[in-house]
């Protein structure tokens, strides 16, 4: 897969694992996500040999070391890496895991089903990751955040008890005015003019 797939998994990863455990910012961390995915195809240009030392389980546990004594740098880039493997494992050249002990690639997918590079699955794969991505991002700062105030009008209508429920996240005063007219009941928000 192409660098830009290889990179938006891993900031997608890492915007998960982050929103779950917090270990760095936001910005730096996924940097060192993006850098860590294509750490494997950097070392394996260092190395001479595509889908070599750079793809292989043995890059894993000198990140983990890294992740436990910094977590702030190592965690990031443990994700970057780990997505990188784990997306070369649906392609078609596949991910040979156990180098130097084994050369042989590994696959997810069975062959008719492996994503060529560059191709319409690979485009699909990162269609769907920019969407994780940007969804994931909105919630790690914040803006699908439930709203903070809440004024609860409770009314009975033919004997039926009516909860309304409004919420107000504003930056500025707002003014919650029940209104009632003519048998109904309305809620009006208007925002104070400065």
């Amino acid at each position: 897969m192409r660098f830009r797939t290889h990179i938006t998994a891993a900031v997608a990863l890492f915007l998960m694992v982050n929103l779950l455990h917090p270990v760095n910012s936001l910005i730096n961390g996924a940097l060192l996500a993006g850098l860590g995915s294509v750490l494997p195809d950097i070392l394996d240009f260092l190395a001479g040999r595509h889908r070599g030392i750079g793809h292989t389980l043995l890059i894993l546990p000198p990140l983990l070391l890294l992740s436990l004594g910094s977590p702030g740098i190592g965690v990031p880039l443990l994700v970057g890496v780990s997505s990188h493997l784990a997306l070369d494992l649906f392609t078609v050249r596949g991910c040979p895991l156990l180098y130097p002990l084994n050369d042989t690639p590994y696959h997810c997918l069975r062959r008719k089903r492996r994503i060529r590079t560059g191709t319409a699955g690979e485009w699909a794969i990162l269609s769907f990751l920019l969407v994780i991505v940007s969804v994931l991002s909105l919630v790690s700062v914040g803006a699908l955040d439930g709203f903070n105030e809440t004024d609860t009008e409770r009314c009975t209508v033919n004997d039926t008890v009516i909860s309304v429920s409004v919420d107000v996240d504003a930056d500025r005063d707002v003014n919650v005015t029940r209104v009632t007219q003519n048998g109904s009941e309305s809620v009006h928000v208007d925002f104070k003019d400065d």
